[in-house]
C-alpha cells in the first residue's frame, strides 16, 4: 500500500511539473520594418521569451524600442536603409507562480542568459520571410551575450550594437577580464593570429612607431590623413589584459557606451554591403566617413 502511495505521488508530482506543449508550429510572424528584398537587405528576427499570450503588445512594443534604440545609434542610423526586421512569437505560458519559457530562458555561468532550447528557436525564426540574425528577447534577468543567436535580458537593449558587432562584422570582442576572470579564453590559435580583425597577438606587435602599425590588420589606415596615431596598437583585449592588441583607446566592442572606432565602424559597413550585394568603394567611404568623425 505504502508503494502504491508513493507511486501514486510521483505520478501527481510529475504531471504538476510537466512541462506545458508549446505551439512551435502556429508561431505568429509580424513584419516590422520591411525596406526591400531580403537579398540586398540584413534581416533581424526578434523572438521573445517569457511573455505570455496576455503580454503579445508588451513584447511588439519591446521589438521596436530595440529598433528604435538601434537606430539612435550612429553607424545603424546612418546604414538603416540596409536592414528589414521582423518579430516572431511563441507566448511563454504561467502556471500559477511559475512562468514555463517557450524558450526555457536560465541563468547560466558569469550571470548570461542562456537559451537551451536553440533548435526551437531558430524553427520559428525561420518562418520569417528571412532570417540573418535571430535576437531574442527575454524576460529574464542577466547579462547580454552573443554566439549564434543574440540574447537581450531584462528590457536591456543597450548592448544590441555591440552584439550586432559581433553578428554582422565578426568583431572580437577588446575588453579585458580583470573583473569577470571567467571570461578569459585560449590564447592557442593553432599557430595563427587572433581570428578577428580588430584583435592581433602581441607576438605581431613590435611598437606602436608608425612603420610597425603598417603592417598590422588594420595598417592600411596608416595612410589615411589624421588616423595615426588616433589608429595604432593598443594593449589589452580578448578578455586578457596582456598579450592581445586591439587597433585604439576607446571602441563599441570594448564598452557599450563608446561608438565603433575607425577600424571597426569600417568592417562593419564592409560586412553590411558584403549581405546586401553593395561594392564597397574605399575612398568614397573615406569621404562619407573622414577621421575627424572620431575627434
Amino acid at each position: 500500500m505504502r508503494q502504491l502511495l508513493l507511486l501514486l505521488w510521483c505520478l501527481l508530482a510529475a504531471c504538476v511539473w510537466a512541462e506545458p506543449n508549446f505551439n512551435y508550429d502556429r508561431a505568429q510572424v509580424k513584419t516590422l520594418l520591411n525596406q526591400g528584398a531580403p537579398a540586398s537587405h540584413i534581416d533581424l528576427v526578434f523572438v521573445g521569451d517569457g511573455y505570455t499570450a496576455s503580454q503579445s503588445a508588451d513584447l511588439e512594443k519591446d521589438a521596436r524600442d530595440a529598433l528604435d534604440s538601434l537606430w539612435q545609434y550612429p553607424l545603424f542610423k546612418d546604414y538603416k536603409q540596409y536592414f528589414n526586421a521582423h518579430l516572431v512569437t511563441v507566448p511563454s505560458i504561467q502556471e500559477g507562480t511559475r512562468l514555463w519559457y517557450a524558450f526555457g530562458s536560465t541563468n547560466g555561468t558569469q550571470g548570461m542568459i542562456f537559451v537551451p532550447k536553440e533548435t526551437e528557436l531558430q524553427q520559428v525564426a525561420r518562418k520569417a520571410p528571412d532570417c540573418d540574425v535571430v535576437i531574442v528577447l527575454t524576460t529574464a534577468m542577466g547579462r547580454a551575450h552573443s554566439a549564434n543567436i543574440v540574447v537581450l535580458p531584462g528590457r536591456t537593449f543597450a548592448p544590441l550594437p555591440h552584439e550586432l558587432g559581433h553578428k554582422i562584422g565578426k568583431l572580437g570582442d577588446e575588453y579585458d577580464s580583470l573583473s569577470s576572470l571567467g571570461d578569459r579564453r585560449s590564447l592557442d590559435f593553432g599557430g595563427g593570429d587572433i581570428p578577428y580583425p580588430n584583435l592581433t597577438l602581441a607576438a605581431n606587435v613590435k611598437s606602436n612607431s608608425k612603420d610597425d602599425v603598417k603592417k598590422l590588420k588594420w595598417g592600411h589606415f596608416v595612410d589615411v590623413p589624421g588616423a595615426y596615431p588616433l589608429v595604432g596598437a593598443v594593449q589589452g583585449g580578448f578578455y586578457q589584459a596582456v598579450g592581445v592588441y586591439r587597433p585604439t583607446y576607446s571602441c563599441i566592442m570594448r564598452g557599450d557606451n563608446a561608438p565603433f572606432c575607425p577600424v571597426c565602424h569600417e568592417e562593419m559597413v564592409k560586412a553590411i554591403f558584403s549581405k546586401c550585394g553593395v561594392r564597397f568603394d574605399d575612398g568614397a567611404y573615406h569621404r562619407r566617413h573622414p577621421i575627424s568623425q572620431w575627434h
